[in-house]
């Protein structure tokens, strides 16, 4: 395991540093050559599936965006066949497989929602902080944007339970709250939404995340625009 961490120090940086061109191609190239010398080992598994996805987020072609997605849900598949407790496999197969519903259309997303949980809650329990608080917001999100019962999860409640941790956890991630914002709007609590908005806004993007980063900056505007 110590000779793979090794060789993994380009590649956590290539996808650290995902928004620079080409930096991405270097990690996919890197973790597949990896990968047939430790055919066996999940964290590889794990961090493909993590390449994957960011593929799909950035890529503006829909059907490139959903082979990324799947080979980031088959990668990370593979990740928990080999480990079930594995917390990169199971946060990065949960991410493709909540997108790739998402690209098949809504009973593909239903049909992703169980799946999507089971591995997502496997990362909570194992590091809750994993990710800048990633299973919170992951399973936030979740409870807020699915239906409700009797036909899903959805649960305003207990999304304002884990994305409020999230915020306590790492209140620094744009991310966080800007879904805990979009949250309390829709739960028609605008002073609390607006906190987290006007944090947003007073925020500069990360200079190595700013696409990312820029786009919950901009939501916070529009939406500050839009409501107050």
């Amino acid at each position: 395991m110590s000779e793979i961490k090794g060789k993994l120090t380009d590649i956590n940086h290539w996808i650290d540093q995902r928004e620079s061109e080409g930096n991405l191609d270097k990690a996919e190239t890197a973790l597949l050559s990896l990968k047939a010398e430790h055919p066996d080992e999940d964290l590889i598994c794990g961090k493909l599936s993590s390449v994957y996805f960011y593929k799909g987020l950035f890529t503006r072609d829909d059907k490139k965006r959903e082979v990324y997605y799947e080979h980031g849900t088959n990668f990370g598949r593979e990740a928990i066949n080999l480990n079930p407790r594995a917390i990169y496999g199971n946060f990065w197969y949960a991410s493709n497989v909540g997108q790739l519903g998402i690209c098949r259309g809504v009973m593909a997303s239903l049909a992703s929602i169980d799946p999507f949980k089971e591995s997502m809650d496997v990362v909570l329990k194992e590091n809750e902080m994993f990710f800048f608080a990633g299973p919170h917001r992951a399973l936030g999100r979740l409870f807020h944007q699915a239906p409700g019962w009797p036909i899903s999860v959805g649960n305003k409640l207990k999304a304002a339970e884990h994305l409020e941790r999230a915020v306590e956890l790492a209140p620094e991630f744009f991310n966080n709250r800007s879904f805990l914002a979009e949250l309390y709007l829709d739960m028609g609590r605008k002073d609390k939404a607006r906190e987290h908005l006007e944090y947003l806004v007073g925020q500069q993007p990360k200079s190595d995340h700013a696409i990312e980063d820029s786009n919950y900056r901009n939501y916070a505007v529009e939406a500050l625009q839009r409501f107050f």
